[in-house]
């Protein structure tokens, strides 16, 4: 039987956890579930991302709700309130803009290819990303589903996009 190592000292004794690139930062359009703040943040950080911006006009959420989901994490990573007017002064020119969207036209996930400094958009949890907002993204991509039900939770979603991007830019 396998001996059970920590994870922060497995990853110590591997270089499967070091970060020599740019990583995506994170843009989540008009979330309204604190729980999934918390998750977002907690993402972010395992995957290293260089910031995460929660846009939406008048924010209510109360720091100790994504706390609890977000853990030390809710700390470890840059992470930002912004109005819909003001979120691009936090973007690098340089980066690219990819909407999780099953918009039209939007492409399969595992046949496009993810720049390695890309601002990735989720939407809001029951109406997605605004038209407005796909505009500005260079394009939209979708993940596969099989399952009768075509829809999944925004950080799930986010989850398996960002590792499809370690994938592709570091393996």
């Amino acid at each position: 039987m396998a001996e059970y190592i920590k994870s922060r000292t497995f990853f110590e004794k591997s270089d499967a956890g070091k970060k020599n690139k740019s990583h995506p930062i994170i843009v989540c359009w008009k979330l309204n579930t604190p729980n999934n703040l918390g998750s977002i943040l907690r993402l972010a950080d395992n995957m290293a991302c260089e910031k995460v911006l929660f846009v939406n006009d008048k924010p209510t959420f109360r720091d100790r709700n994504i706390k609890k989901t977000a853990q030390s994490s809710f700390k470890a990573v840059e992470w930002h309130f912004c109005t819909p007017e003001n979120w691009k002064q936090h973007i690098p020119n340089d980066y690219k803009h990819i909407a999780i969207e099953t918009a039209e036209p939007s492409s399969d996930l595992y046949e496009s290819k993810l720049p390695e400094k890309t601002v990735f958009f989720v939407g809001n949890e029951k109406v997605g990303i605004d038209d407005s907002l796909l505009k500005e993204c260079e394009k939209s991509i979708y993940i596969p589903m099989k399952g009768h039900n075509k829809s999944m939770n925004v950080s799930h979603a986010l989850t398996i996009v960002l590792g499809e991007w370690l994938r592709q830019n570091y393996y």
